[in-house]
């Protein structure tokens, strides 16, 4: 079965804020089912270059709360 977001009226007028919560929690849904996703070998490396950039610079990482309103802009 393939949903769509026409299939849920409630979802689609919702604020973006509500989904984008809803995002999350989705995600963090389909994360607990799969302990382990197939990752690209290319984005793992970009994960890994971006986290020692943040493990050696702290100031470049962004709490949750700064990550969605950079996304709502």
């Amino acid at each position: 079965m393939q949903l769509k977001l026409s299939d849920f009226p409630k979802i689609a007028s919702a604020p973006r804020d509500q989904k984008i919560e809803l995002i999350d929690e989705l995600w963090e849904q389909v994360r607990r089912a799969l302990p382990q996703p197939d990752v690209h070998p290319a984005h793992l490396t970009t994960l890994e270059h971006r986290l020692s950039s943040v493990q050696q610079d702290p100031s470049l990482a962004l709490d949750p709360s700064e990550a969605r309103a950079l996304l709502k802009k």
